[in-house]
């Protein structure tokens, strides 16, 4: 019975009562704001900047701010000002701009008008973890750019003070860093037997509540069902997968260039020790068996 009423409460209260009230300038700029990104998701260039600049109310002033914040994918996207949650509406506002782009590039549906889009957005309950999720997508994009070219071994990312109200919006948090940092960027190296660019990037990460990013391993939180790009999708199994996937190049990577010593460390201090995961990963198989071969 407790269990169940946790996780009924945790869907309870994960919705939140969109209805955010807009005037019309606001609501006229939001929904402009959302055109310009769509033509140009990266955000870049002095073009950009301008037109976002010209947007500019009080109410808008945060999504105004990071939008150009993003495009010049500076150090300065690593402070609290960015890297913080922002307030339900800042988020709910940060979605009328995803709609408004899924709208415009869906394959699959017809283009509605961006007023229908904007006001449906405004009017109806969205789940908080996909309002988090959008808003950390457009945010570490910006970061991964910054880590193109950029050592960040010295930077640490506090997961514990950017204001998060639990786990499961911390892991969100989490997710999108890491698999923007190094996640399809691995994959790729990976595939193209690069383990010594792979163990290059390794050196360059930045540190997350002080500990190599691998040690992070607080995912017993409630799963749920993930809109994405026209998909609907496990959470969990989306994005832990993800991170296995990420953790087991990284394992191999270092292992072949530094040793299996050095390599160890990342298997027994990360989810690659932790069975209780494993069942979120393709590669759960082979993951169950070399854990027991490692106990």
């Amino acid at each position: 019975m407790k269990t169940f009423l946790t996780s009924f409460l945790i869907f309870v209260f994960s919705f939140c009562q969109a209805q955010l009230k807009l005037d019309k300038k606001d609501l006229k700029n939001l929904i402009a704001m959302g055109e310009i990104y769509s033509l140009n998701p990266n955000a870049r260039g002095e073009e950009f900047a301008k037109s976002m600049d010209s947007l500019r109310t009080p109410k808008l002033n945060n999504i105004v701010d990071k939008s150009i914040e993003i495009g010049k994918a500076q150090k300065t996207i690593l402070d609290s000002k960015f890297l913080s949650r922002p307030s339900n509406d800042e988020l709910i506002m940060w979605y009328v701009i995803r709609e408004i782009h899924y709208n415009r590039v869906s394959k699959t549906k017809k283009p509605r008008d961006v007023k229908d889009v904007a006001a449906d957005v405004l009017s109806r309950k969205i789940d908080e973890r996909w309002l988090l999720d959008n808003y950390y997508y457009r945010i570490s994009g910006a970061v991964g750019t910054l880590f193109n070219e950029s050592d960040l071994s010295a930077v640490n990312i506090n997961i514990e003070t950017l204001g998060f109200k639990n786990k499961t919006e911390k892991a969100i948090f989490f997710f999108n860093m890491v698999d923007r940092l190094i996640g399809g960027r691995f994959k790729v190296l990976m595939t193209l037997k690069k383990n010594d660019k792979i163990v290059e990037f390794i050196k360059k990460l930045p540190k997350f509540n002080n500990k190599d990013y691998y040690y992070y391993q607080d995912f017993d939180f409630e799963d749920f069902d993930f809109i994405g790009y026209e998909i609907t999708e496990s959470y969990k199994k989306r994005d832990i997968n993800n991170l296995y996937d990420t953790l087991i190049s990284h394992f191999i990577a270092l292992s072949y260039i530094d040793g299996k010593k050095i390599g160890e460390v990342v298997y027994y201090n990360s989810i690659l020790y932790q069975p209780k995961y494993f069942e979120f990963s393709v590669a759960k198989k082979d993951l169950e068996t070399i854990y027991e071969r490692s106990k």
